[in-house]
């Protein structure tokens, strides 16, 4: 992936960290979905982490 396409997978997985922060915020996540919310949070962040890497 390159140009757009990376800045619009960026964007996402941005949001979608995003939402799923003000959701755990909110206390709107069942407790048995609290485990699995936070590994898939964690391989967002560590995504975006090695793309901004990758474009260093």
């Amino acid at each position: 992936m390159t140009g757009e396409t990376d800045h619009d997978t960026e964007y996402h997985l941005r949001e979608a960290l995003r939402h799923l922060g003000a959701a755990q915020d909110r206390d709107d996540l069942r407790k048995t979905n609290a485990v699995a919310i936070e590994e898939v949070s964690q391989t967002i962040a560590t995504v975006l982490s090695e793309h901004s890497q990758d474009e260093s």
